[in-house]
């Protein structure tokens, strides 16, 4: 791809964005079977982003590293290098007393966005350098800083190098800091001052920073003399105080430790949260914090089942019948993909409970397995009830690795077979073939850590019911006869109470018909509450009127 041929053509609400274009800054993207390059739903999100962009017609640029080095084939057939006059764009970045380069992987969705990944894998690298966008996350912190600075300096300058000046940057996490820090060195060296505050002021107006979680761990800290060693030569020869720019930095907790996300949050003038009840506990967490909420939302033709949509034959209203026959043959497609993938057979006509996330501490994976005796009791019922738990760990999380064996090795219990599976190898297809099966999706996080939690939403989408702590976006609805709310005290009690008072037995009330009227209507409106307010064409309005700002 040529830079000539890098052009946005908008739909007519956005052609003054055609030569100022949205910036979107992220760590990680998915849309393939690609795991290298997404660690969990941020990267889902950020796919959802650019697929909404893309059909809103909004000129929107996704900058991103180019994971897993040469062992990308997905990625090779899809995506294309940059050059100028033939000539691969390489893209300079200093880190400490080194330059790392970066070759540009391009990708464009419709007419009016792009996916630009920078990727260090070139001769022109040292053989460590080369592997810096090698991993996702790189669990090596000299690397991962590395990262950091690639993303961030290295997006900057790229967008620069191909002649985009964006109107917005969105900057998602503390991962892509250093963007902000190129920002003000592009402002100081323009206004041929050494002022940091002032560059700071003028170059806030077109940031905006969205955190996607409570935890740190979203960005990197490191000490003031490894700071120095990172960024002072660049500091230096651009005759800024390194001093001023860690102090932007510095954590409010920690004496002479930088924070990324401090960072970030210092260089936006617009902060938010992806739920209310994440700005909640946040403004909790941190009295300082201003983030206002901007619920995520999913990207629906994504997530939702084709099905649905054909079912309405010219009508604005699924009959019964249609809609529990959708649902039944969903169910009967998840139980023929999980036995193709395990060899286990499960029973297409059974309740299906799901869950399925990324294995951290706080989601809790291990809570409905707290009680074996009972739950072994739970699959004996007469009513027939099945489970389906699925998700990886990141391979640098030790602890969240842990509990996937833990999980695996209940699950191979004869007790519950046929019962309950453990479905691995977690990807984009295993999500989605979960959340278009599912009767319900169990969510059983601690309270105030899930800041949002959108795989609820593409389950909803497909008449899935809720069983969840009131937690993320969970927490925005009245679930007063549509969901299950689970105590958020006795969490591991309240799921047995729900699942056996509640859930089973409603699934197995039926009409003369055979059809399970209220578990149906619930299902009506759990899609009609996921449609109306938590999809991606939502979520980008949001971003557009109240922290982008460019609308006329």
């Amino acid at each position: 791809m040529d830079v000539k041929t890098l052009t946005f053509e908008s739909a007519p609400e956005y052609r003054h964005l055609e030569g100022a274009p949205v910036a979107f800054f992220c760590a990680e993207y998915a849309f393939d079977e690609d795991s290298s390059m997404c660690a969990g739903g941020l990267g889902v999100l950020a796919g959802d982003f650019i697929l909404e962009s893309a059909d809103e017609g909004l000129p929107f640029v996704a900058i991103g590293l180019w994971y897993g080095g040469p062992k990308s084939p997905i990625r090779t057939k899809e995506f294309t290098l940059i050059e100028k006059d033939g000539v691969p764009v390489v893209v300079e970045v200093p880190c400490g007393e080194e330059v790392v380069k970066a070759r540009v992987w391009a990708h464009r969705f419709g007419k009016s966005v792009y996916l630009l990944l920078l990727d260090t894998n070139i001769l022109e690298n040292s053989p460590e350098n080369q592997v810096v966008t090698e991993h996702l996350y790189d669990s090596n912190l000299e690397t991962r800083l590395k990262q950091g600075l690639l993303l961030g300096i290295g997006g900057v300058r790229l967008l620069s190098q191909l002649g985009i000046t964006p109107s917005i940057y969105h900057l998602n996490e503390g991962h892509t800091a250093f963007a902000g820090f190129e920002l003000i060195v592009e402002r100081m060296a323009n206004d041929g001052t050494g002022n940091v505050e002032a560059a700071l002021a003028s170059i806030k107006e077109r940031v905006t920073a969205t955190k996607h979680t409570i935890f740190s761990i979203a960005g990197f800290s490191m000490d003031e003399d490894k700071f120095v060693l990172l960024v002072g030569p660049y500091c230096k020869k651009n005759n800024i105080s390194v001093r001023d720019i860690f102090k932007l930095g510095e954590d409010k907790n920690v004496e002479k430790v930088f924070s990324t996300t401090q960072f970030l949050l210092n260089c936006a003038q617009r902060q938010n949260g992806v739920s209310v009840l994440h700005t909640v506990f946040e403004k909790l967490a941190h009295p300082e914090s201003v983030l206002f909420p901007i619920t995520n939302g999913v990207y629906q033709k994504r997530w939702q089942a084709e099905a649905w949509l054909r079912g309405l034959k010219g009508e604005t209203r699924l009959a019964d019948e249609t809609m529990w026959e959708i649902k039944q043959n969903l169910r009967k497609r998840l139980v023929n993909f999980v036995a193709k993938k395990t060899g286990v057979r499960l029973d297409p006509d059974a309740c299906t409970i799901v869950w399925a996330r990324r294995f951290t501490k706080y989601k809790r994976p291990k809570l409905l397995f707290s009680d074996p005796p009972r739950l072994k009791n739970l699959c004996a019922h007469s009513a027939k009830v099945q489970f389906i738990i699925s998700g990886e760990a990141h391979e640098s999380d030790v602890a969240g690795q842990k509990m996937v064996d833990e999980i695996k090795a209940i699950t191979k219990n004869p007790v519950f077979n046929n019962h309950v599976v453990y479905l691995e190898d977690y990807s984009i297809t295993v999500a989605t073939e979960l959340a278009l099966g599912a009767d319900v999706w169990l969510n059983t996080p601690e309270r105030g850590f899930e800041a949002c939690g959108t795989s609820g939403m593409k389950a909803g989408l497909n008449g899935a019911l809720e069983a969840s702590v009131s937690d993320g976006w969970i927490n925005e609805v009245d679930w007063s006869n549509i969901g299950f709310i689970l105590s958020e005290n006795d969490t591991a009690q309240s799921v047995y109470d729900t699942l056996e008072k509640e859930i089973i037995p409603l699934f197995y009330v039926r009409s003369p018909k055979g059809l399970p009227l209220e578990w149906i209507r619930r299902m009506r409106d759990t899609q009609s509450i996921v449609e109306s307010g938590f999809t991606a064409k939502r979520m980008l309005h949001d971003y557009l009127t109240k922290a982008y700002m460019v609308l006329k």
